[in-house]
């Protein structure tokens, strides 16, 4: 079901996208006739066939065009698994921004599953000050022992524990790595 495409929140939440990636995604005919999307820089007006653009800006062009045609909204379940992959540090926490945007703005339900502390962070941090700390859960994954199966213990609105499970990486680290002085 597609939304109000005029909506000042969405397109607000349209704006923002668009001022991350200085630019826009549109579709344009190919070589074929066929419809493709294409990245295009603000700055420079440099055209782009998406397919060729870095994985981390296709993240943001997903986004955007959901928006565009009108497929987010209060009734979205949006479900990313790792959104954090292949993104630039500092776009890790943009799109952690543009995710607990659409639940603030548009009511867009989330579910990630991140490894990426910052991500994690991010959502928190983000989560508070736009005051969706309150329908902001975090869940650990606890292997069950002896089996393939995993629990999710709700963790409420606390990070502390992920970032314990987390830390198990900087002492594999300091194991497997030499020491220096």
């Amino acid at each position: 079901t597609k939304y109000d495409l005029s909506s000042p929140k969405k397109k607000k939440m349209e704006a923002y996208i668009r001022s991350i990636i200085g630019g826009n995604i549109n579709v344009q005919k190919g070589r074929f006739n066929d419809d493709e999307l294409h990245y295009v820089r603000e700055a420079d007006g440099l055209n782009i066939d998406i397919k060729d653009t870095a994985t981390g800006l296709k993240s943001f062009a997903y986004i955007l065009r959901l928006l565009e045609n009108g497929y987010l909204d209060d009734k979205t379940l949006l479900i990313i698994d790792e959104p954090e992959a292949h993104l630039h540090p500092q776009w890790v926490v943009e799109f952690a921004r543009v995710l607990v945007r659409l639940h603030a703005i548009l009511g867009v339900k989330v579910l990630i599953n991140s490894h990426n502390p910052d991500m994690v962070a991010a959502i928190q941090s983000i989560a508070a000050k736009e005051k969706a700390l309150d329908n902001t859960t975090f869940y650990l994954a606890e292997k069950q022992k002896n089996t393939t199966q995993y629990n999710f213990r709700n963790l409420g609105h606390e990070i502390d524990e992920i970032f314990t499970s987390f830390n198990i990486a900087i002492s594999r680290i300091q194991e497997y790595g030499a020491d220096v002085d």
